[in-house]
């Protein structure tokens, strides 16, 4: 009879606490937050690609009638001086990558190199585009976008996805003529949602960029570094 007695008692504490556990759950708000932030770079990498190329290619001749080839060195040459001309210094010319995995069958290699080059501003990007008249560049983009305290801001506009949680709950329990409490979870909707989106680049085609009259394309709409932040939160009603 005390085993019965026993039993029923654990039973009745046990259904006891599964009543308060719904109870809690009838009485949370669960609600999103969002924030997002627009800060200037404060540098932007600049990367330039050159190629060897046939002279012949500036001189109407067909590509069989090719044979002169323009060495990977002196287009460089010629590039870092026009780059020391605008300004940049040495310091800031990187080499990214070097080489060529492909060959046109019956011609030799055409060796390509890319450099980046470190800037503190799109104007000087810009002019680097419209100044530039070496031969061989093949490509010139805006590949990358920085800021010092970035991983600072991420943070700040995670706090700030909270609190709009927050305050979107504190409306909605309104709204029933609630107050809300303590939060219960907070959860990052998306792991990727702080990732900052790839710069949007202007590039053009080898044939403009060996044009010397070629003024490149101009940076009127370019992206600033973006940070964004979702996160779910659960909050507990009175």
């Amino acid at each position: 009879m005390r085993y019965i007695m026993t039993m029923v008692a654990l039973i009745c504490f046990n259904m006891s606490l599964v009543s308060q556990a719904t109870d809690k759950i009838m009485r949370t708000i669960e609600v999103t937050g969002m924030s997002e932030r627009s800060v200037e770079p404060d540098k932007i990498v600049f990367t330039i690609s050159i190629e060897e190329y046939w002279k012949e290619e500036f001189e109407g001749k067909k590509y069989e009638d090719y044979k002169t080839k323009i060495e990977i060195e002196g287009i460089e040459r010629s590039l870092v001086s026009e780059l020391k001309s605008l300004g940049i210094d040495m310091e800031e010319i990187t080499l990214k990558q070097a080489g060529n995995g492909w060959r046109q069958r019956g011609k030799d290699f055409l060796v390509s190199k890319t450099l980046d080059v470190s800037l503190d501003s799109f104007a000087k990007a810009n002019e680097i585009t419209n100044a530039i008249q070496t031969r061989g560049v093949r490509s010139m983009t805006v590949s990358k976008l920085i800021h010092d305290d970035i991983e600072t801001i991420k943070l700040e506009v995670k706090a700030e996805a909270i609190k709009a949680a927050k305050a979107k709950a504190v409306l909605l329990a309104a709204a029933l003529g609630k107050k809300i409490k303590d939060v219960i979870t907070i959860v990052e909707v998306d792991q990727y949602a702080n990732a900052i989106p790839r710069p949007q680049s202007v590039a053009y085609g080898r044939a403009a960029a060996m044009d010397v009259e070629a003024g490149g394309a101009a940076y009127e709409n370019f992206k600033k570094l973006e940070t964004k932040a979702i996160v779910r939160c659960v909050f507990e009603m009175e």
